[in-house]
């Protein structure tokens, strides 16, 4: 299943750099603003505080590389260009300017009367990039896991941005509506409906392919598709009618479809060919065991309702499963890209680099160390409540967050004079 990253249908890589280098960038901010939520991990974790901090992390890092990687993946997994490349540059602008607008009036409650427009212009980015991924799936010839995973994930999507756009304007207009219900339905549908059944259709792409994988077979993930799909239904149907039985059927179900996808994850990992345990395969086990222990901790937020452990699962799922991913995937694709734009056009003329060369490995792998052991600091800290010991977490998570935006950098501007000169 593993495939090149770039081919003759893939967008430039101007775009794609649009959305990793902002998406870097709001990297930095989230970590720079960080150490000052310390106060709000005892509160309570719908707050508007927490949600700023979210919304910024989310929206501004995860969801902006997720789009950037899938603007290039997407021809590579259809088999077809994307539909319009001006839609994606025009959906980047919108976005960005959406999630400043709405950040700032979430965590200043002066200015929360703009919240609804950073919402209506992060709403329709959003639409802009589902109408762009369904106008290509017209053409589409061969399906495979990946495209069904692509595909519904972007149909949760729409569903979990409508119902997020809804709670925006229910805030300042005072919608008869009840803002709970609506938050966990928007919750199911953008991190589980989206960001995670897109890390998992996608990393049936990238795992194999980056730790050199063949021969494993993908009935479990094939069955995570399906108990996930109906595990969100479920919940959102109970959610809907007020039926707790079908929530928890709900829960159950993602539950089952979360261990599916790790079942997978090692089977791609035990047939590997490169064993060794580069930066690249750390940031993954380490994402796959902060998922396990995110989810662990929402099932006993719904145990006992006890609002602490709701906030580690957010902060575990959101600076561990999420950063270990993305952070691992940043080290391999924008290499592989830079290379493919400067370097493929040169081989067998001169001596060109090996992908490895255009990163900082020692760097990498001290940002790694950094990022793990704030993280726990961080979590022991919440748990406890101790809010000194999150701040000294947080600013060791911050430094990490320094060195990958120095790694970015190394790599964006590599090799740059050299061929210049």
């Amino acid at each position: 299943m593993a495939k090149n990253l770039a081919t003759d249908m893939a967008p430039p890589f101007i775009l794609v750099a649009h959305y990793f280098i902002a998406g870097a960038i709001f990297y930095m901010i989230t970590a720079f603003v960080l150490p000052f939520y310390a106060n709000d991990i005892s509160g309570y974790f719908l707050s508007s505080s927490i949600a700023s901090l979210m919304h910024l992390y989310l929206l501004g890092f995860v969801m902006m590389v997720i789009f950037g990687a899938m603007y290039q993946l997407i021809p590579v997994v259809l088999e077809i260009p994307i539909f319009s490349k001006d839609f994606a540059y025009v959906q980047f602008y919108l976005f960005v300017s959406g999630i400043l607008i709405f950040t700032f009036g979430l965590w200043d409650e002066t200015y929360t009367q703009i919240i609804p427009y950073g919402a209506l212009l992060m709403y329709l980015s959003m639409l802009i990039f589902v109408a762009n991924v369904f106008l290509t799936y017209k053409n589409i010839i061969r399906w495979d896991i990946v495209a069904k995973f692509i595909l519904a994930s972007n149909l949760f999507l729409t569903i979990g941005v409508t119902i997020g756009f809804i709670i925006a304007l229910s805030l300042i207009y005072g919608y008869s509506v009840d803002i709970l219900e609506l938050v966990q339905m928007h919750i199911a549908t953008t991190i589980f409906g989206y960001v995670i059944m897109t890390i998992m259709g996608v990393g049936m792409i990238l795992l194999p392919m980056f730790s050199l994988s063949h021969g494993f077979k993908q009935k479990a993930i094939e069955m995570a598709f399906y108990a996930i799909i109906i595990g969100l239904l479920l919940f959102l149907i109970g959610t809907i009618v007020g039926n707790d039985i079908l929530k928890f059927s709900g829960v159950f179900f993602c539950t089952i479809a979360i261990f599916l996808a790790l079942y997978q994850m090692y089977l791609i990992f035990s047939t590997r060919i490169r064993k060794q345990n580069d930066f690249w395969a750390k940031n993954m086990m380490a994402s796959f065991v902060t998922l396990i222990i995110s989810f662990l901790m929402l099932l006993a937020g719904i145990v006992t309702q006890n609002e602490t452990f709701y906030i580690l699962f957010g902060f575990t799922l959101f600076f561990g499963f999420f950063t270990f991913f993305i952070v691992g995937h940043i080290y391999k694709i924008l290499p592989f890209l830079v290379w493919y734009q400067r370097y493929s056009p040169l081989v067998g003329k001169i001596k060109v680099p090996m992908l490895n060369d255009m990163v900082k490995e020692k760097v990498a792998d001290i940002q790694f160390w950094m990022t793990l052991i704030g993280l726990l600091l961080a979590i022991f800290a919440i748990g406890f409540k101790i809010t000194l010991l999150f701040e000294i977490g947080a600013v060791i998570m911050g430094v990490g967050t320094l060195l990958v935006i120095y790694n970015i950098y190394f790599t964006l501007v590599y090799g740059i004079e050299e061929l210049k000169n």
